[in-house]
């Protein structure tokens, strides 16, 4: 385990939340003879009602929190989305009334930068529905719409789960997967995982493993790769509800999945024998989940093997799978920019320092978005789909579909 940097000092007020949220967690362990799952522990340190992670008021996404999300890299993320969801829109049936569904808002700014691109091209939806369950996040989105984007504000609509009628129409979810508790195990020396949870010990959580053996259905799934005594993982059993359940309903459309992760035989590999479960505060990154309980993110990669499974459990079916690096390249991204720069030459604005630095800043965004060893390969597109009766653009030039 990695420990985290001595320069992470909180606040105060962050180190009181924290305690309180402590408290809780250990109210939790002593009521389950001396022991919750990780499952458990990750639920309550992010969404424990006004003291979790992403449930308390806190700046949290950007320079000044953090982490940093593509959609504040700049506009072009969004641009590339909104053309891709432009083509979906087109092929849907014109008699149907079509929503295009966002699931963790974040800041708000890309369903802003998204309207705004979709609406250049003559096709905003009927209405685009944020799906947010922070209240704090929930207010930033709002006063940032209330104050750049007033001419979206009839068809913009906030909520906490898709109306049971379902939906037709486009679903986004960015960096949402990663986000959602994951179970952790380790295999012992049989080859069998068990589940590791949180304990007690010298006063400090701390891991602990089950003597129950995970259910049977996930020892299968594990039991192909033959992992070896000690290896440790996590399995991420509420993604996977989650595409079931929003899968099922979509009545017809596409669900575009972006998030950091592997096919399930890259997440399991013998390399990455202490799973892939990260922390984030202030930009720091490190591996122990149980520093300060609520100030800081926690995240796992995704199994985009088991998120495909999951989609055919509720009749999805695979339209894509690449890097976001080409899917983003796919949908024009360098087009985009070299209409700028043309755009900049004809207006006899290239060589003015403010076209400069925005030449720059685009093609720096262009390259963190992009490059394998930066967004463009950690980085994820799955597209899911029902119903759809076209393809989609974004795969144009890679379709990895065959690797999950």
């Amino acid at each position: 385990m990695i420990s985290p940097p001595n320069k992470i000092q909180p606040n105060k007020i962050q180190t009181e939340r924290s305690a309180a949220l402590s408290n809780v967690i250990r109210e939790c362990i002593e009521q389950n003879d001396g022991w919750i799952s990780f499952e458990q522990f990750m639920g309550l340190a992010l969404y424990a009602p006004g003291l979790g992670y992403y449930s308390a008021r806190s700046e949290k996404i950007g320079a000044d929190g953090d982490f940093i999300t593509a959609p504040l890299l700049g506009k072009q993320f969004a641009g590339c989305l909104a053309r891709q969801c432009n083509e979906i829109i087109k092929n849907l049936a014109a008699d149907q009334l079509t929503t295009i569904t966002e699931f963790g808002a974040g800041t708000g700014q890309f369903a802003l930068d998204f309207l705004i691109h979709l609406d250049s091209l003559g096709r905003l939806p009927d209405r685009y529905l944020i799906i947010e369950t922070s209240a704090d996040l929930k207010q930033r989105q709002k006063q940032l719409i209330e104050t750049s984007g007033t001419e979206y504000l009839d068809i913009i609509k906030w909520a906490h789960a898709i109306p049971e009628t379902g939906i037709s129409g486009v679903i986004i979810a960015n960096e949402l997967l990663d986000a959602l508790p994951v179970m952790r195990f380790q295999i012992d020396g049989s080859g069998q995982a068990k589940e590791l949870g949180v304990s007690i010990i010298d006063d400090r959580f701390d891991w602990k493993v089950s003597t129950h053996s995970i259910p049977e259905v996930l020892q299968q799934r594990l039991s192909q790769y033959s992992l070896p005594p000690g290896y440790q993982s996590e399995i991420g059993r509420q993604a996977e509800g989650w595409v079931r359940t929003i899968g099922e309903k979509l009545i017809s459309g596409v669900m575009i999945l972006i998030d950091y992760g592997f096919p399930q035989a890259e997440f399991y590999h013998w390399d990455r024998d202490q799973g892939t479960l990260m922390c984030h505060y202030q930009h720091i990154a490190h591996d122990n989940p149980f520093y300060f309980p609520g100030i800081q993110d926690i995240t796992s990669h995704v199994d985009f093997s088991a998120i495909t499974a999951a989609g055919h459990d509720a009749d999805l079916q695979v339209m894509g799978y690449c890097g976001q690096g080409g899917f983003l390249l796919s949908l024009g991204l360098l087009e985009n920019f070299e209409a700028i720069q043309n755009n900049a030459t004809q207006n006899n604005t290239a060589a003015n320092p403010h076209s400069i630095s925005r030449s720059h800043t685009l093609a720096q965004e262009i390259k963190k978005l992009t490059l394998p060893h930066q967004m463009g390969e950690l980085f994820k597109v799955i597209a899911l789909a029902k119903n759809y009766p076209g393809q989609l653009s974004g795969f144009t030039m890679q379709n990895h579909s065959g690797r999950l």
